[in-house]
């Protein structure tokens, strides 16, 4: 789309207003440089100019731009004095759309612009334009010395000549093939069409054949296509009460870009033509379709103006390399195919795809992303859901491959004609698409996504083998935990619980259990290996006001060493320790030194007793513990188990 008006300024100026939609292009089709105009020999105009403008582009087909245009503002920003680099920043930020005030510098070419069959690219033929020398890779300062009408300079541009239909010399032909030309007759076509083909001088006295509306005539059709096998001329009348009824395909080579006749609907307009399954189009009403994706030719056919078809087609024999399908002899009714015959294409070339329909209020809840797939190559995929979205609920899977939106096949498209195709469109939408991943693999990518998805630390599950970070309600109640870990410790590579209270707050969370390591309190690391067994265990008798977050690893299975320890208990003489019994045993609560040395060098608060004389003390009560180690004398053996966790936490700095 493109919106315009203008007005004239002094001195053969004219400024206008142009708005450029890139909705299904890749960009705007504008190349831009800072350069200088020079307005008489003693001043000039410095500023942001156009230096270039893209083939079938949206900056081309307005017809309101041509290079050497000043460009005032973009976006209602002045850019008058801006850098080159800003503006190009301005446009990457701009959506689909960008409003450019422009700055004509001829009259006489502003004027021009109301005529219908100007084009902005064809109109390259000022001062400004761009001028290709023998080896088409050196280019040249225009000079104004003979031309008292032309008293401006672009400082920063080259020049082209404007090229005719064709031309009378005998060389190669080396025009510029990019972009359109009109015919004779007043139709645009290709630039790289037969129509515009160049024949020598020999070649046209020999080719005595009236050239039609598009210029075509055999010899040039010849020419252009010399390489390809039994050219033909198909021309028909459109009937706009029937269909056309033809069916298209790709190559079978998914590298190459073909499009091939599947199939001719007897019914159809081109039934009582000469055209056949696996006939190659290379040409369509002056619009080139050779080395072009047989989607994009059905767009082709829908846009061509006029009720005349005039198609070139190139017969190749049946055992010839070509088509991606089998030729098309039945023709369903199209009624059972949402997307007319492409769905047909669509499905032979991918059986598994499937049409689904998703109620769009608001949003699809889908985004999508352009990837690649090792079975069918390039494409838009579907790269994540809303929960709860009505794309979810219709079925749609992250890694589905988009093929089509409503009326729109976007196996050749780009990310941004796929996602301005979903922002447009509305109410019900109709999708195909196709699931290229297994149940069970989508079930393991959910359960994995799920795992690896963000857990709210007030309720966040502890699991085996990863840091969970996990807060914890406090309000000024002990936490009640025993803990090992410290630079004077037995343990100097983590802090590790080994008793939880029932009484403190940890046991009231009930989320925390013995051997769980903590890396973390209140986001600062525990760095047992720098600190003493005093200042690790002060960490967990702090008295916390409301909260205190852990960042907790629970290894699984327990990371732990276990040693005896022997020694000749003396009778009416205490151990010298304070237990407090767990699921596991007793835990050294305390110890009083000097009792038995053998304990002493051995033993430390956190330990666990878990074995008394070979008998296990797992799930006794205290009175039973308490029993054993104050009746026994003489040889007694512990097994005691301590924690040896692996060095998660990072070194200071």
């Amino acid at each position: 789309m493109v919106q315009y008006q203008g007005n004239s300024a002094a001195g053969g100026e004219h400024i206008h207003m142009v708005t450029l939609d890139k909705t299904g292009k890749k960009s705007f089709g504008i190349c831009i440089v800072r350069g200088e105009v020079k307005d008489s020999p003693n001043s000039k105009t410095t500023g942001i100019f156009i230096k270039g403008i893209v083939p079938d582009s949206p900056a081309h087909l307005c017809g309101k731009l041509k290079v050497g245009d000043r460009i005032l503002s973009l976006n209602n920003k002045d850019v008058r004095h801006s850098t080159e680099q800003a503006v190009i920043d301005l446009i990457k930020e701009a959506d689909f759309k960008i409003e450019l005030e422009i700055q004509t510098f001829d009259k006489s070419d502003a004027e021009n612009k109301n005529d219908p069959r100007s084009n902005g690219y064809m109109q390259a033929k000022n001062k400004f334009n761009q001028e290709q020398t023998p080896n088409n890779t050196m280019a040249r300062q225009p000079t104004m010395r003979n031309d008292p009408k032309r008293n401006t300079t672009f400082a920063a541009s080259t020049r082209v000549k404007h090229t005719p239909l064709y031309q009378d010399e005998d060389d190669e032909d080396t025009r510029d093939m990019t972009g359109r030309i009109r015919t004779e007759a007043g139709y645009e076509i290709d630039r790289a069409s037969a129509g515009n083909c160049k024949l020598n001088r020999q070649e046209k006295d020999r080719d005595k054949e009236q050239e039609d509306e598009f210029g075509y005539t055999t010899a040039k059709i010849n020419k252009r296509y010399n390489m390809m096998k039994d050219l033909r001329r198909v021309e028909v009348q459109r009937d706009p009460s029937k269909p056309l009824g033809l069916a298209l395909a790709g190559h079978k080579d998914r590298q190459k870009m073909a499009c091939f006749v599947a199939g001719v609907d007897p019914k159809g307009i081109l039934a009582s033509v000469d055209i056949k399954p696996g006939d190659e189009i290379v040409e369509v009403n002056g619009n080139v379709l050779k080395n072009r994706c047989h989607l994009n030719a059905s767009a082709v056919f829908k846009n061509v103006e006029g009720d005349k078809l005039v198609l070139i087609t190139s017969r190749r024999k049946p055992n010839d390399e070509g088509m991606c399908v089998k030729p098309i002899k039945k023709f369903p009714d199209l009624m059972y195919f949402p997307f007319g015959m492409q769905t047909k294409f669509i499905f032979d070339q991918f059986p598994k795809a499937r049409t689904v329909q998703v109620r769009k209020e608001g949003f699809l809840g889908l985004m999508v992303i352009y990837g690649k797939h090792a079975e069918v190559g390039s494409g838009i995929f579907v790269s994540d859901l809303r929960e709860g979205s009505n794309a979810e609920a219709a079925g749609i899977k992250v890694g589905d491959m988009l093929l089509a939106i409503n009326q729109d096949v976007t196996l050749e498209s780009n990310y941004d004609e796929a996602t301005g195709l979903l922002k447009r469109a509305e109410g019900v939408v109709t999708m195909i698409v196709l699931t290229l991943k297994s149940e069970d693999a989508i079930r393991a990518e959910q359960a994995k996504k799920e795992e690896e998805k963000p857990q709210e630390p007030a309720t966040a599950e502890i699991k085996p083998n990863k840091k969970i970070l996990i807060e914890v309600k406090v309000e000024k109640k002990p936490l009640g935990v025993i803990v090992t870990g410290g630079r004077n410790n037995h343990v100097k590579t983590g802090c590790v619980i080994t008793h939880i209270y029932s009484e403190g707050a940890l046991a009231t969370d009930n989320r925390l259990k013995i051997f769980d390591h903590i890396c973390d309190i209140n986001g600062k690391a525990v760095h047992v290996d720098s600190i003493t067994t005093l200042k690790v265990h002060q960490l967990f008798h702090l008295t916390y006001d409301k909260n205190v977050t852990f960042t907790v690893y629970r290894a699984d299975p327990p990371e732990l060493e276990k040693f005896n320890v022997d020694f000749m208990k003396k009778s009416g003489k205490e151990l010298g320790l304070s237990l407090a019994p767990n699921e596991r045993g007793c835990t050294i609560s305390d110890i009083v030194q000097g009792q038995y040395p053998e304990i002493d060098n051995k033993l430390q608060r956190g330990d666990i007793i878990t074995k008394f004389n070979g008998d296990s003390l797992e799930g006794c009560t205290f009175e039973v513990c308490y029993a054993l180690f104050k009746g026994a004398n003489g040889k007694i053996s512990f097994e005691v188990t301590r924690p040896k966790p692996t060095l998660r936490t990072e070194a200071p700095k």
